[in-house]
C-alpha cells in the first residue's frame, strides 16, 4: 500500500467517527442525566421495545394467520375465537378486538420508546407522556378486551414489569417536576 491510500483510509475512518460522535450527541446531548434517570432510560427503553415487538409480531400473527395455518399448520383464528368464547366474547369480535388492541399497542410503546430518549435529555415533561402511555395501554386493555382477559391472559411478568416502570416513572416525574435552573452565576435577580 502507498502512503496516499493509507492517509485516506485513515481519514475516512475519522470522518465516519467524527459522525458517529455527531450522531451520538444529537440523540443523547452532551451531557449524561442522573444516576436515576439513566437506570430508568434503561428499563423503560428496553420494556418498551420488548412490549413493541411483541405488539408486531402478534399483530402480524393476527394479520397473516393463512401463513401460519399454511407452513405450521396452526389455526390461530380458530384458537383465538375459542379463546374469545371462553372469555365471553360472541361471534368474532374478540378476534376483531385483539387486533386493534395490538395496532394501538404498537403505536403506544413506540410514543414510549421515543419519550424515554426525550428523558435522558432532561425533557422533564416526558416522564408525564410515558404515564399516559401506561395509562393508556391499560385502559385499551380493559375497554377492548375486558378485565377477564387482564387477569387471565396478562401475564405475571407484564403485570409487574409495567407496575414498576409505572411506579419508577411516577417518581421521576415527582422528583424532576420542573425544568433545571439556570445556576449562571453571571445572571443576577433585580
Amino acid at each position: 500500500m502507498t502512503q496516499d491510500e493509507t492517509n485516506i483510509e485513515k481519514n475516512e475512518l475519522k470522518l465516519f467517527n467524527s459522525k458517529m460522535k455527531q450522531l451520538k450527541v444529537g440523540i443523547f446531548g452532551s451531557e449524561k442525566p442522573s444516576i436515576f434517570t439513566q437506570i430508568l432510560f434503561y428499563y423503560g427503553t428496553l420494556i418498551s421495545f420488548i412490549f413493541g415487538l411483541w405488539s408486531v409480531i402478534s399483530l402480524a400473527i393476527l394479520k397473516f394467520p393463512n401463513y401460519i395455518k399454511q407452513h405450521k399448520n396452526v389455526d390461530v383464528e380458530a384458537i383465538i375465537e375459542l379463546r374469545g368464547r371462553e372469555l365471553g366474547f360472541i361471534n368474532e369480535s374478540f378476534y376483531a378486538n385483539l387486533e386493534n388492541f395490538h395496532l394501538y399497542s404498537c403505536f403506544i410503546w413506540l410514543i414510549c420508546f421515543i419519550f424515554f430518549f426525550l428523558l435522558w435529555r432532561k425533557i422533564y415533561w416526558a416522564s408525564y407522556v410515558i404515564v399516559g402511555s401506561i395509562l393508556v395501554y391499560y385502559t385499551l386493555m380493559l375497554v377492548i378486551l375486558g378485565s377477564t382477559y387482564y387477569v387471565e391472559d396478562t401475564t405475571i411478568f407484564d403485570k409487574t414489569t409495567l407496575l414498576l416502570l409505572f411506579v419508577a416513572t411516577i417518581v421521576h416525574a415527582l422528583i424532576y417536576r420542573t425544568p433545571e435552573k439556570s445556576t449562571n452565576p453571571a445572571k443576577t435577580e433585580n
